[in-house]
């Protein structure tokens, strides 16, 4: 309508993005606008336009900063070679030690025999320091005379450098050492007789030549002799030796070997026997090769040797028993008197 002010419309609303900045306020009339300065890259740097990750560091600094972090000291390596074969020494001096078949004397147990790969077992060491050698066990012992070892010792390297590996093998027992070392079965043991019998037959007894007789069932026995060749005996064990036989018994140099057929030893029970002090240690297992894995137990038929033996040895293991029991008791009854003390106090 004419002479009326023209009411202006309202502008249409802008719409603007949720994740959009807000505008800046205008600057006001005559004022300066600040200038816009770009944000300082931080010290772990920036990520890209695309987020491709950190911006590039100078060439050479992450490789200066790992090289340091990840170097180690050049004596680190020789340590830990000493420490390794400090510690396989001294478990084969005290606990666990491997030794090599040099024979086929045990058969079919333990292989040894020509051709073939002989086992490496693992003997025990510490368990007779707790208790007596027993009917059915399977040891280790020094050969008690050269005449009981019958087997060709390697001689040593006359290079040093090779001498020096080869002494540090047989510390660690991965060669065959120098001792005349032997492995048998514990047949019977000091105060018990034992005999032979024409049909290959090992009897026991606990009461000397009147019996009565136990006979040994022996289904491990390679070879076994017949006739003659198998009879002696009886013999009584002198106190602290032990009569050992090969389960390979037509070949095996062993107590009934010398008691019968060495002429040096013939109907000698001391010579012809092992002494207890002789004794290594006794065969846990095979440990090698990996097919020929198992543990070497003591067979059943000696079970009523084992209760016979055990009540026949000294007090050793009553003793340990008692201190095992003993010394808790004793350290219980000190830490109450100490507190006693110390309440008084």
């Amino acid at each position: 309508m004419a002479g009326e002010e023209a009411v202006a419309a309202p502008a249409a609303a802008v719409p603007v993005a949720d994740d959009a900045d807000p505008a800046e306020p205008a600057p006001a009339a005559g004022e300066t606008p600040e200038p816009v300065t770009a944000p300082e890259p931080s010290a772990e740097g920036t990520e890209s336009d695309e987020g491709r990750g950190p911006a590039a560091r100078p060439r050479g600094a992450h490789r200066k900063g790992s090289a340091k972090r990840t170097k180690a000291p050049w004596w680190e390596l020789p340590v830990l070679v000493v420490v390794a074969i400090a510690i396989a020494v001294l478990t084969k001096t005290f606990l666990i030690q491997p030794f090599y078949i040099p024979s086929q004397s045990m058969e079919p147990t333990l292989h040894g025999c020509p051709g073939c790969s002989g086992d490496r077992i693992l003997v025990n060491k510490p368990i007779y320091h707790l208790r007596a050698p027993h009917p059915g066990d399977i040891i280790v012992f020094r050969a008690p005379t050269d005449e009981w070892f019958n087997e060709p010792t390697p001689a040593a390297p006359s290079n040093p450098i090779l001498r020096g590996l080869r002494w540090a093998g047989q510390a660690i027992g991965v060669i065959p050492p120098n001792e005349h070392d032997l492995v048998k079965r514990v047949i019977a043991v000091g105060g018990q007789t034992v005999r032979g019998l024409a049909d290959g037959t090992i009897e026991v007894s606990e009461n000397g030549a009147a019996g009565p007789w136990h006979p040994l069932d022996e289904p491990y026995v390679h070879n076994p002799l017949r006739g003659s060749a198998a009879v002696f005996g009886p013999v009584t064990i002198p106190k602290g030796r032990l009569w050992v036989m090969g389960d390979n018994r037509a070949n095996s140099e062993d107590s009934r070997y010398h008691y019968t057929q060495n002429p040096d030893y013939a109907g000698d029970a001391v010579a012809s026997t092992v002494p207890v002090s002789d004794v290594i240690g006794k065969a846990a297992l095979i440990a090698w090769p990996p097919s020929r894995w198992t543990t070497l137990g003591t067979p059943a038929t000696f079970k009523h040797e084992f209760a016979a033996a055990a009540a026949a040895l000294p007090m050793a293991a009553p003793t340990v028993a008692g201190v095992g029991v003993v010394a808790p008791i004793g350290l219980m009854r000190r830490r109450r008197r100490r507190r006693a003390w110390a309440e008084r106090g």
